[in-house]
This record gives C-alpha cells, sequence and structure tokens, in this order.
C-alpha cells in the first residue's frame, strides 16, 4: 500500500475506499461537464479530495466533507471520463500548479513527514539515494510536479556539481523494461511508464539544435536495436525524400513537453538510411530501413537500453503493447505527449486479411506475408504518427522482472480506435536481412538477439 500522510487516520481507510466508489457508482456526479467513472485504483483512491473541478455540483459534497477532515487542498485530483487515478495525477499538477501562480504562492511542498521541502529533481536532493525509488509512490507527484520529489529544505544541493543518485546496476542483454527508471512510477493504462520501453525511439525533423518539439516535425517511432543504429519503417522515411541528413533520432523521450525528467533524452543525427531492396510502397511488402547514427547513444542511464527482436512469429496469447506519440483518437486527434502505451492482441494472417477486404481496401486485397496483424479491440489501437513504433511482446514470466521481444512495427491501419485490426511489419521475417546490414556495414555481434 502507498505511504500516507501522517494526517491520515489509517482506521477510516477501508471505509473511504468503499465508499467513494459506491458514491461514484450510484451518482453520476459532473465533473467540468462530464460524468465521473469509479475509481479503478482503490490504493490510489484514498488520496483524492475532489476540489476546484468546474460544475462540481451537491453528488459531491459529502464526499468533499468526509476527505477534508485528512487533507489539504493542494493534495487533490480532478477525474474525468476515462482518466485513471494516475492520469488525473498529471492533469492535477497543471491546475495546481496555475492556482498556485495565481496566488503567487511558494513553490514549496510538504514531504511524508511533514517537513516543509522544494519540489526538486531527484539529484538535486541530498542523500536521495535514501528514497524507495523503486517504489516511488504518487502522493509525492500530487505535491509537486510528477517528475519531481518533495525535498526537505535542510537537504537541497544548492551549490555545486549535481551528481545523481547510485543506481543499481544494469541487466545484462537487450529487451529489459524499466518502468520508472528509478525516478518516476505511473501506473496509467493509458500512457507508457518512464523508462518503460527503452528502446523506443522518436524519429524527427532536423530542422532546428534546439530541446523542443513540435508535433510536425514528428515523424514516427524507431526501435533502437545497436549503439548506432535504429530499425524503423522504410516509408516513414518518404517525408524527408530519404535524406539522412534532413532527419534526427531521440532516444529516452518521454514528456514532449517537459525536459524536466531526472534522465535526459538524447539526438542523434543520422549519418546513412538503408531500406530494404524490395521494400513496395503499394502493398507495404519489407517495409522496413534502418538509420545509421553519426556517432553511438550512450546507454548507461537507466531509462534507456536495446531491444530483443523476435526470430519468430508471436504466439496468440501474446501479451503485447505498441507505444508512441501519434494522434490520440481519444483526445480529440491530438499528437501524444506522454509515451502512448496499447494493449494488443494478435490476429492471425487470415483472420486480418478477411477483416480488412471488408474495409474500403476491397475484396481484392492481400495481406503481405511480410506483415502480421493486432488489434481489433475498440478503443484501443495505435493511429497516425505511430507508423515505425515497435509491437513488443512480454517474454519473461509473471512475477519476473519484465523483458520484451520486439515482434512487429506499425505499418499501417485503417482507421483508429475501431474493430479492425492494424498491420505491423513481421519482424522474424526481416531478421536474415538486417543481420546482413550488420555485416554489410562490419557492426558488431547483433545486440539484439
Amino acid at each position: 500500500m502507498m505511504s500516507l500522510p501522517s494526517t491520515v487516520r489509517k482506521d477510516y481507510v477501508s471505509w473511504f475506499v468503499t465508499d467513494l466508489k459506491n458514491e461514484l457508482r450510484k451518482r453520476n456526479a459532473r465533473l467540468v461537464g462530464k460524468k465521473a467513472t469509479p475509481v479503478q485504483r482503490s490504493i490510489v483512491a484514498v488520496c483524492l479530495l475532489v476540489w476546484g473541478c468546474q460544475g462540481q455540483n451537491n453528488n459531491f459534497q459529502s464526499t468533499n466533507q468526509w476527505l477534508g477532515t485528512f487533507f489539504k487542498s493542494n493534495n487533490s485530483l480532478c477525474l474525468f471520463r476515462g482518466t485513471d487515478v494516475s492520469s488525473a495525477a498529471i492533469n492535477n499538477y497543471r491546475q495546481t500548479n496555475k492556482q498556485n501562480k495565481q496566488n503567487k504562492r511558494p513553490t514549496d511542498c510538504y514531504t511524508e513527514k511533514q517537513e516543509v521541502g522544494q519540489c526538486v529533481k531527484l539529484s538535486e536532493c541530498m542523500d536521495s539515494n535514501e528514497i524507495d525509488l523503486e517504489n516511488m509512490d504518487v502522493y509525492r507527484g500530487l505535491s509537486c510536479h510528477y517528475l519531481k520529489i518533495c525535498c526537505p529544505t535542510s537537504r537541497l544541493i544548492t551549490t555545486g556539481t549535481v551528481t545523481p543518485p547510485p543506481l543499481p546496476p544494469k541487466r545484462p542483454g537487450c529487451g529489459w523494461s524499466n518502468p520508472g527508471g528509478y525516478a518516476f512510477r505511473d501506473s496509467s493504462n493509458t500512457h507508457a511508464e518512464f523508462g518503460e520501453f527503452p528502446w523506443m525511439v522518436a524519429l524527427m525533423r532536423e530542422v532546428s539544435q534546439n530541446q523542443g518539439w513540435d508535433p510536425k516535425d514528428y515523424l514516427g517511432g524507431g526501435t533502437l536495436i545497436h549503439h548506432s543504429v535504429v530499425m524503423t519503417v522504410a516509408h516513414k522515411l518518404k517525408a524527408i525524400n530519404y535524406d539522412p541528413s534532413l532527419m534526427k533520432c531521440r532516444l529516452g523521450e518521454w514528456d514532449t513537453q517537459n525536459t524536466n525528467e531526472i534522465y535526459p533524452h538524447q539526438d542523434r543525427n543520422v549519418n546513412k538510411i538503408l531500406v530494404h531492396e524490395q521494400f513496395s510502397s503499394k502493398t507495404s511488402a519489407n517495409d522496413v530501413a534502418l538509420l545509421i547514427t553519426t556517432s553511438p547513444f550512450d546507454l548507461t542511464d537507466p531509462h534507456v537500453g536495446i531491444a530483443c527482436l523476435s526470430f519468430n512469429e508471436p504466439k496468440m496469447d501474446a501479451n503485447c503493447f505498441s507505444m508512441g506519440w501519434g494522434k490520440d483518437f481519444n483526445n480529440n486527434d491530438k499528437y501524444a505527449v506522454w509515451l502512448k502505451k496499447v494493449p494488443l492482441p494478435i490476429v492471425d494472417h487470415g483472420t486480418c486479411e478477411y477483416a480488412l477486404q471488408g474495409s474500403r481496401l476491397g475484396s481484392n486485397f492481400r495481406l503481405h506475408n511480410s506483415l502480421i496483424c493486432a488489434g481489433g479491440t475498440k478503443n484501443f489501437d495505435t493511429c497516425t504518427g505511430d507508423g515505425g513504433s515497435s509491437l513488443a511482446c512480454r517474454t519473461s514470466s509473471a512475477g519476473a522482472p519484465p523483458r520484451y521481444s520486439v515482434y512487429g512495427m506499425v505499418a499501417f491501419g485503417v482507421e483508429c480506435g475501431t474493430v479492425l485490426p492494424a498491420a505491423y511489419v513481421n519482424v522474424a521475417t526481416m531478421i536474415q536481412w538486417i543481420t546482413n546490414k550488420f555485416a554489410d556495414e562490419k557492426l558488431d555481434v547483433p545486440f539484439f538477439a
């Protein structure tokens, strides 16, 4: 169970969670003109105080009174339709931060021990290695920006070079997921945790050297398979006319509108683009390309790493996800700010081809054998801008440290978020080509095996 502030009477916890969930189920409380859904994570629900939500009505008055005894008004969440608690924490920070500025409040916070502190990066707090980095709870995120901690003023590092806290050793090999990156944990169903998919690369136009992010400069996704090699789909590179000087690769990104992550992203220019010789833009056959960067990525930080590539097709019951910063069809088709995480079932080749023949592709459509399919669950799908992002399936057993292999890359879909599955490049059919290119470029023995 997450840590609670000392002002909370813990004997009320189980009563409150049950009562709040029942209250939400019985009464469709209106919050900013939308219906609140039942709290999806009861452990976190005890730290909710619904306040500052426009249009709040009497349905929540009693809830406010229950919680008002235990919590300060700056430890609150506004829950919106389709939003779980951890997503609400991020939304709440923005609202609270805006109100703090209006009230000219200092950037102070309170630690779990009710000490006055400041919201800083983990590396800016003395003895921060004493903090349980792998189990940092959501409560700190409610007081501070979700990528910072509340550091007691007596432990603030104000001068000299800031040295990040020592880290557990990285596991050898490829494909290891590191949810939270030893810095921030978030259990949302809609976006990935910081460091959850360390191999995820954003492909961007090389229009400037600044650290900013503009959706119009985002080309698509890629997968790091070597210190100096990014795998992606060939069709995404048409936007830059296959000119390597017009693009760059960004590793370690998570929040595109924020540079406060404890570990920074890394940008690398592209020296060479290798496109599959049998790539067909008409049929999406052999839709694969390798990007050779001008210099290798530094893989020291815990939120970045190399992907494993699967030599086999995924099983039908595989636990798979895709990701990216493409359009979010559940958010007015805006490009995602935080890295999305999309759970996807595998669909067999014949079923997928038949389903797509019933779409605007027509009855003559044939699904090339270099493609596999996933999805087909309403409201769970990749979308425009996600092309090239990996389809990763878990290979480690339940309870073991999470490890994944990449089985596919987002190729195309007919519509976003419908019951139609989408097509993904079948990575297993590309392994030999990739291995040959590694040999041609005199690269090290493949890291992705």
